[in-house]
């Protein structure tokens, strides 16, 4: 299998039976794996992990590692370009790996840098933030090795607050992976964030995800109609980041699948916001895996 397995994002708005009944409902469902969001924890304190909070939900998880492995999405407000607050950042993450350990997490996904708004780091190099984020990242992985955590860097959105991330263009985000030339460094594709991006900017998404394949160790798959929006998120409309289920919106997931390989066996998980999409967690499963089989076919095809 061309994957490692079939993953679900759950949310538990920082209430462990919350937690507990959607971890419940992902395994019942028959995924393999789920994505686990701690920020609604209160786990991170000042750069540091407060265990009494970890301790109240970090035993949910064990109790279903029967029928379900981890992903982990790390820390949201840390900003590695922010080069005064690096070091707490990088404290942040490292915490953030404890974290993904105690779960049993393979991979904690990481939000890349961003430069900060005008006139903060007028002058500064991007090779020099670049650079950094490089050298705490390749620490933050080794801290991870010991566990098997793995870091993915997210394809993320060009908008609000974050002026200009180079993520945004495939070939940055495939050129800092390289550059940082870690083993437990990937990508994590958001192809509601790609399709967005090149609907926005111009470029072809499936030349995209091929740009970043060889580097991919995790997938959030959310489907949307890459209409942007620097203001609310709209569903009735299309616009935003709306993290509908695969097929709801127009991403081409078919053609993306018929064309890329991913050599690094990524967790092909679904990244929904909330719960009102559990209902349809089976039939959600079924279509992935049939996207997942759809590299199979092109391959066949291109044998004949």
């Amino acid at each position: 299998m061309p994957f490692c397995g079939w993953g679900y994002t759950v949310e538990d708005a920082g209430r462990p039976e919350q937690l507990d009944h959607q971890l419940a409902s992902v395994a019942d469902a028959g995924y393999t794996h789920a994505e686990i969001n701690p920020q609604d924890w209160d786990v991170f304190h000042g750069a540091k992990l407060v265990r009494e909070n970890l301790d109240r939900f970090a035993p949910i998880a064990t109790r279903y590692r029967d029928r379900l492995r981890y992903a982990m999405h790390g820390p949201f407000h840390i900003n590695l370009f922010h080069l005064e607050e690096i070091e707490r950042g990088e404290r942040v993450l490292r915490a953030g790996v404890e974290v993904a350990a105690a779960l049993g997490a393979s991979v904690m996904v990481y939000h890349p840098g961003y430069r900060l708004k005008p006139p903060a780091q007028a002058g500064t190099p991007m090779q020099v933030l670049l650079e950094r984020e490089r050298e705490v990242l390749r620490r933050v992985a080794d801290a991870g090795a010991p566990h098997g955590v793995e870091i993915a860097i997210e394809t993320m959105l060009p908008y609000g607050e974050w002026t200009y991330y180079y993520a945004v263009w495939p070939e940055q985000l495939a050129r800092q992976v390289e550059a940082i030339d870690h083993p437990g460094v990937g990508v994590c594709i958001d192809f509601g964030h790609l399709y967005q991006f090149a609907r926005w900017y111009g470029f072809d998404v499936v030349e995209g995800a091929g740009l970043l394949a060889p580097w991919t160790n995790h997938f959030h798959v959310q489907d949307l109609f890459g209409i942007t929006t620097a203001d609310e998120d709209v569903a009735e409309t299309g616009a935003g980041d709306l993290h509908l289920p695969p097929g709801w919106g127009e991403i081409p997931f078919d053609e993306i699948f018929m064309a890329v390989d991913f050599p690094r066996s990524p967790i092909f998980n679904v990244e929904l916001w909330g719960t009102r999409f559990l209902p349809h967690r089976a039939a959600i499963l079924d279509d992935i895996k049939r996207l997942a089989r759809l590299g199979d076919q092109s391959l066949a095809l291109a044998a004949v």
